[in-house]
């Protein structure tokens, strides 16, 4: 069976009694946006008038947008959030998130973050803000963070090795400096340019006290993987709120994402382009809901392998393509209309040079 949107989801799960909690108020969701413009490309764009709807919805249907390190303090400290929260993020620092974006989140009152590669800023690129216009971002509450100094592939490198993770790092901590030197000081966050990352990264990212956002999506909770945080697309396709509708209303499925394979496949290394995920969720669920959650891959639905009560694994029927690639699984939460969401994006690499996005 063909599924190529979440749209058919009612209909696979219709009648479906699934007994996980995950209170709304211990978890929430981010949406990412990149340009606020319609000559921009459609595919990370949607336009002003997309995007009030966007907030307008928000409004009308109760949800609370809360700041970014807020949200974060609160899950990780054990506080309750408010219920159906949701974080508003901004990659690349793009002038039309200032110029198109800017007034009507003020409009709406709503707070956000701004994830800033810092090299097109210090060229005076046309399409990025100035500093000038960060530092006015900041002064009305806005927070900026990293999203590297120059925008680069940080893992589609020929090797892994001492070399590779310095010149990374350094990358980064340059952002970090500009940062802090123009508009004074700024939380420890990395947004991975194109959510890419590997575990080598991950592991050098916490060891330094960052906390990092993939593209993956999902909501975010204390069992979530602080150093891979999802965050849902709300541009381009996904911009239609006939879908985004179901996403923020979704809640992360409780598991283990800090377990989760490594995201990079070495096709030039032996690596296995039909990638298996080992699952494991955090208590036994009944035979019944194990049969029901379903899986999503190349516009496919799939069903997971069960290892017991808490353990399942999902591996695609196909080869992924070169690029980036998902898996996401989805479930029906017990007496809502809402679902649980899981998602873990891979990178089919192997070792060409990086395309030109």
């Amino acid at each position: 069976m063909n599924c190529k949107s979440i749209r058919c989801l009612p209909l696979l799960f219709l009648g479906l009694i699934w007994p996980l909690t995950s209170p709304a108020a211990d978890s929430f969701n981010i949406l990412l946006y990149h340009h606020i413009s319609s000559t921009m490309p459609r595919s990370t764009s949607l336009t002003a008038k997309e995007f009030e709807g966007h907030l307008a919805y928000l409004k009308h249907n109760n949800y609370t947008v809360v700041d970014l390190g807020s949200a974060i303090a609160s899950v990780q400290q054990g506080t309750a959030l408010p219920e159906k929260a949701i974080v508003i993020t901004f990659d690349d620092a793009w002038r039309d998130i200032y110029l198109h974006g800017f007034p009507l989140l003020k409009k709406y009152d709503y707070p956000f973050t701004v994830f800033v590669n810092t090299d097109p800023v210090d060229q005076n690129n046309r399409h990025a803000m100035t500093w000038d216009m960060l530092r006015d971002l900041k002064k009305h509450g806005v927070t900026l963070a990293n999203h590297t100094k120059d925008h680069d592939y940080l893992v589609r490198k020929p090797t892994y090795d001492e070399q590779w993770l310095a010149a990374t790092l350094a990358n980064i901590n340059t952002a970090q400096q500009r940062l802090i030197e123009e508009t004074g000081p700024v939380p420890k966050w990395l947004a991975y340019p194109f959510g890419e990352y590997n575990d080598q990264l991950k592991r050098a990212l916490k060891d330094r006290g960052y906390i990092a956002f993939g593209q993956q999506s999902g909501g975010v909770a204390k069992f979530s993987d602080w150093q891979a945080l999802p965050r849902f697309s709300a541009a381009g396709k996904y911009s239609s709120l006939k879908t985004l509708k179901t996403k923020l209303a979704s809640q992360p499925l409780p598991a283990h994402y800090a377990a989760f394979a490594n995201p990079v496949i070495r096709t030039d290394q032996a690596g296995q382009s039909q990638p298996i995920l080992n699952v494991e969720l955090s208590k036994a669920q009944r035979l019944g809901v194990r049969q029901q959650l379903s899986c999503f891959i190349l516009g496919n639905r799939q069903m997971p392998a069960w290892q017991g009560k808490i353990n399942f694994t999902i591996q695609a029927n196909e080869a992924l393509g070169k690029g980036r690639n998902r898996y996401n699984c989805t479930a029906p939460i017990w007496g809502q209309k809402n679902y649980y969401w899981l998602s873990h994006q891979w990178l089919v690499y192997g070792g060409e040079a990086p395309p030109k996005e």
